[in-house]
């Protein structure tokens, strides 16, 4: 068991808590303190060998563009080569 000891303001608020919510001080605090430190994480945990890519599963994705493009969308595929390509191109002309 554990006493703590309250500075006078926290207690005053914690008191005023509790009688408004009807409950004992103590049951505040024990309250307060379980949701603190034994609520369980939101984190979950992933298998090893996982990717940052399956991490985030769930908040990405892929836009179909092929209303904009009939032969599908490949916009996100071979990023590096492309603007590698553009700035051999660009020196070329005289631009880089």
């Amino acid at each position: 068991m554990i006493t703590i000891t309250l500075p006078l303001e926290l207690e005053q608020v914690v008191t005023e808590e509790a009688a408004q919510k009807g409950i004992p001080v103590e049951l505040l605090a024990l309250d307060a303190l379980h949701e603190r430190f034994l609520r369980p994480s939101s984190a979950t945990q992933l298998p090893e060998g996982a990717t940052l890519a399956d991490a985030l599963a769930g908040y990405i994705g892929a836009i179909n563009t092929r209303d904009k493009y009939p032969e599908g969308s490949s916009l996100s595929e071979n990023t590096g080569r492309e603007f590698g390509r553009r700035m051999v191109e660009k020196r070329k002309l005289g631009k880089l």
